[in-house]
Protein backbone atom coordinates (compact mmCIF):
# COMPACT_ATOMS: atom_id res chain seq x y z
CA UNK A 1 0.00 0.00 0.00
CA UNK A 2 1.18 3.41 -0.71
CA UNK A 3 2.18 5.76 1.78
CA UNK A 4 0.19 9.18 2.43
CA UNK A 5 1.48 11.71 0.43
CA UNK A 6 3.67 14.06 2.51
CA UNK A 7 4.23 17.86 1.60
CA UNK A 8 6.91 19.93 2.34
CA UNK A 9 7.70 23.75 1.97
CA UNK A 10 10.79 24.13 1.05
CA UNK A 11 12.57 27.47 0.03
CA UNK A 12 15.10 27.20 -3.19
CA UNK A 13 16.11 28.98 -5.61
CA UNK A 14 15.31 27.69 -9.19
CA UNK A 15 18.32 25.97 -11.61
CA UNK A 16 19.14 22.86 -12.33
CA UNK A 17 21.54 22.12 -9.36
CA UNK A 18 18.38 22.28 -6.85
CA UNK A 19 14.96 20.34 -6.13
CA UNK A 20 13.66 19.74 -9.78
CA UNK A 21 10.28 21.18 -10.03
CA UNK A 22 6.61 21.78 -11.69
CA UNK A 23 4.07 24.19 -11.90
CA UNK A 24 1.69 22.51 -10.12
CA UNK A 25 3.43 22.70 -7.11
CA UNK A 26 4.84 25.49 -7.03
CA UNK A 27 2.45 27.89 -4.78
CA UNK A 28 4.38 31.24 -5.85
CA UNK A 29 7.22 32.91 -7.63
CA UNK A 30 8.59 36.35 -7.98
CA UNK A 31 11.29 38.20 -10.17
CA UNK A 32 14.91 38.68 -8.63
CA UNK A 33 16.02 42.37 -8.56
CA UNK A 34 18.88 41.02 -11.03
CA UNK A 35 16.45 39.52 -13.40
CA UNK A 36 16.58 35.97 -12.41
CA UNK A 37 13.09 33.75 -11.22
CA UNK A 38 13.13 33.19 -7.36
CA UNK A 39 11.36 30.22 -6.92
CA UNK A 40 9.66 30.18 -2.66
CA UNK A 41 7.83 27.77 -1.22
CA UNK A 42 7.85 24.87 -3.59
CA UNK A 43 5.84 21.98 -2.72
CA UNK A 44 7.05 18.75 -3.01
CA UNK A 45 4.67 15.41 -2.85
CA UNK A 46 6.71 12.76 -1.11
CA UNK A 47 4.87 9.14 -2.22
CA UNK A 48 6.02 5.94 -3.49
CA UNK A 49 4.55 6.64 -6.45
CA UNK A 50 7.60 8.08 -9.51
CA UNK A 51 7.61 11.55 -9.47
CA UNK A 52 5.64 13.62 -12.45
CA UNK A 53 7.21 14.52 -15.08
CA UNK A 54 9.51 18.05 -14.83
CA UNK A 55 9.01 20.77 -16.97
CA UNK A 56 12.60 21.91 -17.86
CA UNK A 57 11.03 24.11 -20.78
CA UNK A 58 9.92 26.94 -17.65
CA UNK A 59 13.38 27.20 -16.07
CA UNK A 60 15.19 26.96 -19.14
CA UNK A 61 12.96 30.11 -19.99
CA UNK A 62 13.85 31.66 -17.16
CA UNK A 63 17.51 31.48 -17.41
CA UNK A 64 17.57 32.66 -21.42
CA UNK A 65 15.49 35.98 -19.69
CA UNK A 66 18.14 36.27 -16.84
CA UNK A 67 20.74 35.85 -19.96
CA UNK A 68 19.09 38.68 -21.61
CA UNK A 69 19.20 41.18 -18.69
CA UNK A 70 23.02 39.98 -17.26
CA UNK A 71 23.90 41.30 -21.27
CA UNK A 72 22.42 44.39 -21.10
CA UNK A 73 24.85 44.96 -17.48
CA UNK A 74 28.41 42.86 -18.65
CA UNK A 75 28.33 40.64 -21.73
CA UNK A 76 30.86 38.15 -20.33
CA UNK A 77 28.47 35.17 -18.96
CA UNK A 78 29.00 33.20 -16.39
CA UNK A 79 30.34 30.08 -16.77
CA UNK A 80 27.85 28.56 -14.29
CA UNK A 81 24.68 29.89 -16.36
CA UNK A 82 25.99 28.12 -19.47
CA UNK A 83 26.47 24.36 -17.65
CA UNK A 84 23.30 24.86 -16.05
CA UNK A 85 21.21 25.49 -19.09
CA UNK A 86 22.99 22.99 -21.08
CA UNK A 87 22.21 20.46 -18.06
CA UNK A 88 18.63 21.64 -18.79
CA UNK A 89 18.43 20.97 -22.23
CA UNK A 90 19.78 17.26 -21.82
CA UNK A 91 17.39 16.88 -18.83
CA UNK A 92 14.33 17.68 -21.29
CA UNK A 93 15.63 15.59 -24.36
CA UNK A 94 16.42 12.63 -21.67
CA UNK A 95 12.75 13.16 -19.91
CA UNK A 96 11.13 12.77 -23.46
CA UNK A 97 13.01 9.31 -23.83
CA UNK A 98 11.32 8.40 -20.11
CA UNK A 99 14.08 7.44 -18.82
CA UNK A 100 13.51 9.35 -15.91
CA UNK A 101 16.71 11.39 -15.39
CA UNK A 102 17.51 12.98 -12.23
CA UNK A 103 19.86 15.45 -11.71
CA UNK A 104 22.64 14.71 -8.77
CA UNK A 105 23.48 18.26 -8.59
CA UNK A 106 27.52 17.75 -8.53
CA UNK A 107 27.27 14.96 -6.52
CA UNK A 108 29.35 11.65 -7.52
CA UNK A 109 31.58 12.43 -10.06
CA UNK A 110 28.51 13.03 -13.14
CA UNK A 111 25.54 15.27 -13.51
CA UNK A 112 22.48 13.36 -14.64
CA UNK A 113 21.25 9.61 -13.03
CA UNK A 114 18.63 7.64 -15.55
CA UNK A 115 16.52 5.73 -12.91
CA UNK A 116 15.35 3.45 -15.84
CA UNK A 117 18.13 2.36 -16.11
CA UNK A 118 20.78 2.88 -13.88
CA UNK A 119 23.00 5.04 -16.21
CA UNK A 120 25.28 7.86 -15.54
CA UNK A 121 25.23 11.17 -17.51
CA UNK A 122 28.27 13.81 -17.94
CA UNK A 123 27.02 17.06 -19.68
CA UNK A 124 29.29 19.97 -20.88
CA UNK A 125 28.40 22.69 -22.35
CA UNK A 126 29.93 25.19 -24.72
CA UNK A 127 29.30 28.43 -26.95
CA UNK A 128 31.13 28.86 -30.24
CA UNK A 129 34.51 30.86 -28.91
CA UNK A 130 38.04 31.12 -30.09
CA UNK A 131 39.67 32.13 -26.44
CA UNK A 132 42.95 33.14 -28.16
CA UNK A 133 43.58 29.35 -29.43
CA UNK A 134 44.37 30.28 -33.24
CA UNK A 135 45.43 33.52 -33.99
CA UNK A 136 42.73 33.82 -36.88
CA UNK A 137 39.69 35.02 -34.76
CA UNK A 138 37.41 33.76 -37.60
CA UNK A 139 37.74 29.94 -36.53
CA UNK A 140 35.84 29.30 -33.59
CA UNK A 141 34.42 25.92 -32.23
CA UNK A 142 32.63 24.46 -29.44
CA UNK A 143 34.95 23.04 -26.98
CA UNK A 144 34.47 21.07 -24.39
CA UNK A 145 36.70 19.31 -21.83
CA UNK A 146 36.75 15.50 -21.53
CA UNK A 147 39.59 14.92 -18.61
CA UNK A 148 41.80 17.80 -16.67
CA UNK A 149 45.67 17.38 -16.40
CA UNK A 150 45.69 16.50 -12.57
CA UNK A 151 42.11 14.70 -12.31
CA UNK A 152 42.37 10.72 -11.26
CA UNK A 153 40.90 8.79 -14.13
CA UNK A 154 37.77 6.62 -13.07
CA UNK A 155 34.69 5.83 -14.84
CA UNK A 156 32.47 7.92 -12.98
CA UNK A 157 30.39 8.53 -16.41
CA UNK A 158 28.62 5.71 -19.05
CA UNK A 159 27.86 8.63 -21.50
CA UNK A 160 29.26 12.24 -22.30
CA UNK A 161 26.59 14.82 -23.56
CA UNK A 162 28.18 17.58 -25.45
CA UNK A 163 25.94 20.37 -25.65
CA UNK A 164 26.59 23.38 -28.15
CA UNK A 165 24.86 26.59 -27.91
CA UNK A 166 24.61 29.71 -29.97
CA UNK A 167 24.89 33.20 -28.46
CA UNK A 168 21.55 33.63 -27.03
CA UNK A 169 21.40 30.00 -25.56
CA UNK A 170 18.56 28.65 -28.38
CA UNK A 171 18.53 25.81 -30.85
CA UNK A 172 21.14 23.97 -28.79
CA UNK A 173 23.31 20.72 -30.77
CA UNK A 174 23.49 17.07 -29.04
CA UNK A 175 26.57 15.33 -29.69
CA UNK A 176 26.71 11.82 -27.67
CA UNK A 177 29.37 10.07 -26.80
CA UNK A 178 30.38 6.72 -25.00
CA UNK A 179 32.51 6.70 -22.14
CA UNK A 180 35.23 4.54 -24.39
CA UNK A 181 34.71 7.10 -27.36
CA UNK A 182 35.23 10.48 -24.75
CA UNK A 183 38.72 8.57 -24.13
CA UNK A 184 39.68 7.70 -27.24
CA UNK A 185 40.18 11.53 -27.56
CA UNK A 186 44.55 11.61 -27.61
CA UNK A 187 46.03 14.06 -25.00
CA UNK A 188 46.56 17.14 -26.08
CA UNK A 189 48.72 20.42 -24.55
CA UNK A 190 46.74 23.76 -24.44
CA UNK A 191 49.05 26.41 -23.74
CA UNK A 192 47.89 28.33 -21.65
CA UNK A 193 45.00 26.30 -20.93
CA UNK A 194 47.30 23.63 -18.63
CA UNK A 195 44.73 22.05 -16.71
CA UNK A 196 42.77 20.24 -20.10
CA UNK A 197 44.26 17.01 -20.86
CA UNK A 198 41.77 15.59 -23.38
CA UNK A 199 38.92 17.53 -24.79
CA UNK A 200 36.79 17.69 -28.14
CA UNK A 201 36.62 20.82 -30.19
CA UNK A 202 33.73 20.71 -32.82
CA UNK A 203 34.40 23.23 -35.09
CA UNK A 204 31.67 26.02 -36.61
CA UNK A 205 31.94 24.45 -39.70
CA UNK A 206 33.80 23.03 -42.55
CA UNK A 207 36.04 25.49 -43.48
CA UNK A 208 36.81 27.06 -40.00
CA UNK A 209 38.12 23.30 -39.64
CA UNK A 210 40.56 23.42 -42.81
CA UNK A 211 41.65 26.49 -41.32
CA UNK A 212 42.36 25.71 -37.87
CA UNK A 213 43.97 22.21 -38.90
CA UNK A 214 46.45 24.48 -41.01
CA UNK A 215 47.26 26.67 -38.42
CA UNK A 216 47.81 24.35 -35.36
CA UNK A 217 47.19 20.21 -36.58
CA UNK A 218 48.54 18.96 -33.12
CA UNK A 219 46.09 21.06 -31.36
CA UNK A 220 43.36 18.95 -33.23
CA UNK A 221 43.57 15.22 -32.37
CA UNK A 222 43.02 11.84 -34.56
CA UNK A 223 39.49 10.99 -33.25
CA UNK A 224 38.69 14.93 -32.77
CA UNK A 225 39.51 14.79 -36.51
CA UNK A 226 37.20 11.77 -37.14
CA UNK A 227 34.33 14.10 -35.30
CA UNK A 228 34.91 17.14 -37.25
CA UNK A 229 34.60 14.95 -40.64
CA UNK A 230 31.32 13.22 -39.70
CA UNK A 231 29.69 15.68 -36.77
CA UNK A 232 26.43 13.17 -37.63
CA UNK A 233 27.77 10.40 -36.61
CA UNK A 234 27.50 11.78 -33.26
CA UNK A 235 24.85 14.36 -33.49
CA UNK A 236 21.91 13.50 -31.37
CA UNK A 237 22.48 9.93 -30.80
CA UNK A 238 20.14 9.45 -27.99
CA UNK A 239 19.77 5.91 -29.14
CA UNK A 240 23.31 5.05 -27.83
CA UNK A 241 22.05 5.60 -23.97
CA UNK A 242 20.51 1.96 -23.28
Amino acid sequence: MAKRPVTIKEPIIWGCRYWPYTERYMEGASSHPCGGLFVYHVELALTENPMPKTNYSKAIESIIKFKRTLDKIDPKIPRKLVGDIGELYALQELEKMDLQPEPKGGQGGYDIHLRKNGKRIEVRTSLLKNEGVYSDKTIRFWGWRVEGRNQKRSEKFDYLVAVGLNGDFSKPKFYVFSYKEAFSVGDVAMGRFTNVKKKIHLFENAAAYKKALKLNPNLITPFERKINQDPPRFADKWSKIK
